[in-house]
């Protein structure tokens, strides 16, 4: 996928938590609101949608890209 239609994506929680595996960053979905969050450092990574879907963007800012 190439940036600019990751930026536009919409992903589930599944996607998401495996992207950021691939990135060597190891992500839960926090029960209370059912965000993504790194469990290394506690940092939110993604807030769900409507649809409880994550925007790409913000995964792939977390990433660093």
């Amino acid at each position: 996928m190439r940036y600019w239609e990751a930026c536009e994506a919409q992903v589930t929680v599944e996607e998401a938590i495996e992207e950021c595996r691939v990135h060597q960053i190891e992500a839960i979905v926090r029960e209370s609101d059912s965000a993504s969050v790194d469990v290394t450092t506690g940092d939110l990574i993604v807030h769900p949608d409507e649809q409880a879907d994550y925007c790409g963007a913000d995964i792939l800012g977390y990433l660093g890209y």
